[in-house]
């Protein structure tokens, strides 16, 4: 497989050295880099990660720069806060490889679109886009769509989507919630909300009833070739699990590479961080063509009470 840009990383806090090393060994397969956007004005949807070299990092990436502005509720009404947010975000745009920034509010994204032309806009995972009905809504604003959870692992709604937005397509391939989650929106609420170490409120559910893991929206490296011609470009998330650095180097080369990996070694979150499993091709395919119907299908049991008995 050729070298491309094909994906978009996460910020942790590390000095220069580390983003230098980086670019070195394969910063020909890296867009960009995404972070929140530096602002007491809005949040990124996500809890605080410590901050101590990003200063550094705005002023000297090797990388071009995608900022957050993605919080599922914020703070004040829009209207209230959109001038500040545009202000700063100009501010940064002249100052850093800004390229592009992530939005879960249509009426963001086409406010940054008429002042600031040149950003490209990506349709956040928080927008929850998962009908082909909803593009409607996006496709005269967004340049880039990133798919609800829902849909990472269901290759007819991709092929949908695929096919009717008029951008790019870009898949989160290790966070790993689970697509049908009932407690997702006080989730994203309580990450947003600043809680100091907001939990994942599924992990009763997941111990109950651990077959789930294998429901959730992770793609594993050996996996990426089913998704040719349904994504254009793949987003690696793991602001969190991702923070020690050798690890977080661990986890891109194997998907750079496509190196087989079990999903409790992709720095995913609660679903599959335990889900020490070996993933076959012919079920991974299953799971992406199957009726959804975790109540009455019995794949994905199955093949966790399996490797519990093997």
């Amino acid at each position: 497989m050729k070298p491309r840009h094909l994906w978009t990383i996460p910020y942790i806090d590390q000095p220069p050295e580390f983003w230098q090393d980086l670019n070195t060994h394969c910063g020909e397969w890296i867009d960009e880099v995404y972070l929140p956007m530096p602002s007491d004005i809005v949040s990124s949807g996500r809890p605080l990660q410590p901050e101590v070299h990003v200063m550094d990092f705005l002023k000297h990436s090797p990388f071009k720069i995608s900022v957050l502005l993605n919080p599922v509720i914020f703070s004040r009404p829009l209207h209230e806060i959109s001038g500040q947010i545009t202000a700063q975000l100009k501010t940064m745009v002249s100052e850093y490889r800004i390229h592009s920034v992530s939005v879960s509010n249509i009426t963001l994204a086409e406010m940054i679109k008429k002042n600031i032309p040149q950003l490209v806009l990506n349709a956040s995972v928080l927008l929850d886009i998962w009908s082909p009905a909803q593009l409607e809504y996006i496709n005269d604003v967004f340049d880039i769509l990133v798919p609800s959870s829902r849909i990472v692992r269901n290759m007819p709604a991709l092929k949908a989507m695929k096919k009717g937005f008029k951008g790019q397509i870009k898949l989160i391939v290790n966070e790993g919630c689970l697509p049908h989650c009932v407690y997702r929106n006080q989730h994203f609420y309580e990450m947003g909300s600043g809680i100091d170490n907001p939990r994942s409120l599924c992990r009763e559910l997941i111990d109950k009833k651990p077959w789930l893991r294998l429901t959730g929206s992770w793609i594993l490296p050996q996996h990426l070739y089913l998704y040719n011609g349904v994504c254009d470009t793949f987003k690696l998330s793991g602001r969190v699990t991702l923070q020690n650095p050798d690890y977080y180097k661990e986890v891109l080369t194997a998907y750079i590479k496509r190196q087989a990996r079990r999903p409790h070694r992709i720095g995913g979150g609660p679903v599959c961080g335990s889900l020490n499993m070996h993933i076959d091709d012919a079920f991974f395919k299953k799971t992406l063509y199957c009726n959804k119907d975790c109540q009455s299908c019995v794949l994905c049991r199955e093949k966790y009470r399996a490797n519990q008995t093997d």
